[in-house]
């Protein structure tokens, strides 16, 4: 989780505290995420599209148009890639394309934040977006607050009251991490 999160930090996509492999790994996990959200997206349109096709009436199919001889020569090469039937781009393939473009892109500096980043490049990036959004919500913690607060119970008594944040902080690490042979 945290490679992911650290992938779509717009700062740190770069990952090099990561090696080649681990690099590689971690973005195409997310490319599998991605395909995996797209291909969910789009069973839910097609149902909602069977349901409205369902609820209108089929409208006659329109007289087709009589070519010229101009767009009969030269129709081909103008008509749109979807009818002159070249395939569309499957999920992997524009999952792939969105993550090359991202990490082609120049990291965001070290003060800029994040969300704002997304925000202002979201139209760009809309798969790897919504992942941003998914692990950049995540609130960072290392342990949990009850371990914290009963540890903390334990060390400040009323004769340690005047211990500075500082020692407070040292002495909470050591007392969860420093292990005494019995």
């Amino acid at each position: 989780m945290l490679h992911a999160a650290s992938a779509v930090d717009p700062r740190f996509k770069a990952l090099p505290f990561l090696g080649e492999e681990e690099r590689e790994h971690t973005f195409s996990r997310l490319q599998a995420e991605a395909v995996g959200g797209m291909e969910e997206e789009a069973s839910n349109q097609d149902e909602v599209d069977e349901m409205e096709e369902e609820e209108e009436n089929n409208p006659p199919a329109p007289n087709p148009k009589q070519s010229s001889a101009l767009e009969s020569l030269l129709g081909e090469a103008y008509r749109p890639r979807e009818e002159r039937g070249h395939a569309k781009k499957t999920c992997a393939e524009v999952a792939e394309d969105e993550i090359k473009r991202y990490r082609a892109r120049r990291p965001a500096g070290l003060q800029d934040n994040p969300l704002v980043w997304w925000r202002e490049n979201e139209k760009e990036y809309p798969l790897v977006a919504r992942m941003a959004k998914r692990y950049l919500c995540v609130p960072g913690t290392s342990v949990a607050s009850e371990r914290v607060f009963s540890t903390a119970g334990d060390i400040i008594t009323a004769k340690r009251s005047c211990l500075t944040p500082g020692h407070v902080n040292q002495l909470l690490f050591l007392q969860k991490n420093l292990t005494i042979p019995k």
